[in-house]
């Protein structure tokens, strides 16, 4: 083991998280993005790495990790203004249209060619989500009114709107999917990770801003950038938050 990532190690240990309190693990670092997972609910933290003061401050304050400032991500676009900002990123890239659109076609002539005519809405379908893939974009919109997540100009659920002052705190949190191929002697299991913002709100308790992120630096800015318009601090959110 490294030296650095043995100093990495030594810091986690004495962290705790800032969302539920529970202590971090070593054993949940990813020293490749730069972050550890709570494995308690989930959240995502920053590896304190080379920063040796953070490290001992954290573990001269009972762990409580420091907040280290996270670059905008490359696909982020954002525009500030007085007291807001507005992010925007594409909701998918081109080529993952152009393979749908392949595998759409592929379902369109195996249901003209056996009269399974029914398949064609189904296709009819993947288009469209083939289309939100390389026309929508995703948008957060933050200022002392209101945090308003949408996609668009295709209409996409997942649209959703916060007054300001009803967010008490911003987390991110890592999660897996899981798909098995194969047959029982030779099973496979394929797992994805993906990203998501979460909100506790005064009103309605956890509530999901938005999913589907592919890069925890992502999930982790918009955490840091938001609650820094709101005028939001760092605090361990009481209860187990399960993913």
């Amino acid at each position: 083991m490294s030296t650095d990532t043995s100093l990495a190690t030594g810091a986690v240990n004495a962290m705790t998280c800032r969302n539920c309190g529970a202590g971090l693990e070593a054993a949940r670092m990813d020293v490749s993005l730069g972050v550890v997972t709570c494995g308690h609910c989930g959240s995502l933290h920053d590896i304190p790495g080379k920063r040796d003061a953070l490290a001992e401050g954290g573990a001269a304050s009972g762990g409580k990790p420091s907040r280290l400032e996270v670059d905008l991500p490359s696909r982020f676009k954002l525009r500030r203004s007085a007291g807001g900002m507005e992010v925007s990123w594409p909701m998918g890239r081109p080529f993952q249209g152009v393979v749908l659109l392949i595998i759409t076609g592929a379902f369109a002539y195996v249901a003209i060619q056996t009269g399974f005519l029914i398949l064609l809405l189904f296709c009819a379908g993947l288009v469209y989500f083939a289309a939100t893939r390389v026309f929508n974009t995703r948008r957060i919109r933050v200022d002392g009114a209101r945090l308003e997540f949408t996609q668009g100009p295709l209409p996409w659920p997942g649209s959703k709107k916060l007054a300001a002052s009803d967010v008490e705190q911003l987390y991110a949190t890592e999660h897996e999917s899981r798909t098995e191929t194969g047959t029982d002697n030779n099973r496979q299991v394929e797992i994805r990770k993906f990203y998501r913002l979460s909100a506790r709100t005064r009103s309605s308790g956890k509530v999901t801003v938005l999913s589907g992120l592919s890069d925890p630096m992502q999930a982790l800015w918009l955490e840091q950038e938001i609650e820094r318009l709101l005028g939001i601090g760092d605090e361990a959110v009481a209860g187990a938050h399960t993913l």
